[in-house]
Formats: C-alpha cells, sequence, structure tokens
C-alpha cells in the first residue's frame, strides 16, 4: 500500500510532509508509512479518503481498480467518425393555408376605474404608493412616481 500512496503523492505533486498536513498526521507518520517501517492504519486512510475524495477506496487498499475516482477512459474519438445527417426540406403542402395569430382581446380599463380600484388599496391598507413600474414584452419600462 506505500508503493500507491508514494504514487499518489506523485501524481498529486505532492511531498511527504504536505500530505501530513493537508490529512491531519504526523509528518513522521508518512514518512513511516511510506519507508515500509509502519502500516497505514485505519485513522491514516480515512483521513487520506476524506481529504482527497477522488482517490479510489478500492485502489489504495487492494490495488484494484483506477486511482482516482471518475478518471475517464482514455478512448481516442475521432471528430468524423459519426455518420453524417441528412438535412431534410420541411414539408410544406402548397394545399396548407397558413395559420393566423390570434392573440387574446385585453380589456383596457378607464381612468376612473384605476383611481376607484387604487383608492381601495390605499385606503384599506393604510400604505402609500412610492412609484408604480409597468415593463413591456420590447425590455422596455415606465415609471410612475405620485404627485404629492
Amino acid at each position: 500500500m506505500n508503493n500507491r500512496i508514494r504514487q499518489f503523492m506523485d501524481s498529486k505533486g505532492l511531498s511527504s510532509s504536505e500530505l501530513a498536513d493537508s490529512i491531519g498526521v504526523q509528518r513522521s507518520n508518512v514518512t513511516h508509512v511510506l519507508q515500509g517501517r509502519n502500516k497505514p492504519g485505519f485513522l491514516f486512510i480515512s483521513k487520506l479518503l476524506e481529504t482527497y475524495p477522488d482517490v479510489n477506496a478500492k485502489w489504495l487498499i487492494t490495488g484494484q481498480g483506477e486511482m482516482l475516482i471518475g478518471e475517464p477512459k482514455k478512448e481516442v474519438v475521432d471528430l468524423f467518425d459519426t455518420p453524417a445527417m441528412e438535412e431534410q426540406p420541411p414539408n410544406v403542402s402548397a394545399n396548407t393555408p397558413p395559420t393566423e395569430r390570434h392573440e387574446p382581446e385585453q380589456k383596457i380599463s378607464t381612468s376612473s376605474e384605476t383611481s376607484d380600484v387604487l383608492s381601495t388599496i390605499l385606503a384599506s391598507s393604510g400604505k402609500s404608493i412610492e412609484r408604480i413600474v409597468v415593463f413591456y414584452n420590447d425590455q422596455t419600462f415606465k415609471q410612475y412616481l405620485p404627485s404629492k
């Protein structure tokens, strides 16, 4: 397992002291594991896997699988391997009548209706209007400020 830990450190560009500091163990602990003096304990392995979640635990413990989780398979894909799609003209019949666009009618309120609604709202809430902003579908707006 110490060879796999060393291999992981090399792939990440970490020194033994950087690995120890990042996983929160003593520097001598990492050195002893790498030299083969001690075997890595559960705490060492769990801290390494928590700090570096992209490490494949199965690879670290048994040596099976890829070093990193989600490591892409090395497939060579040619840009021109996919078959070309043929463009087909839209199926339009000469007998098809043009479609008409119907928009719903909008009732435009009179100023007296608006003022009645406005006075009702103001009287019931006890609040005053600061401003009214109307947004249009052409991305413009108009701001109305009450006269004082």
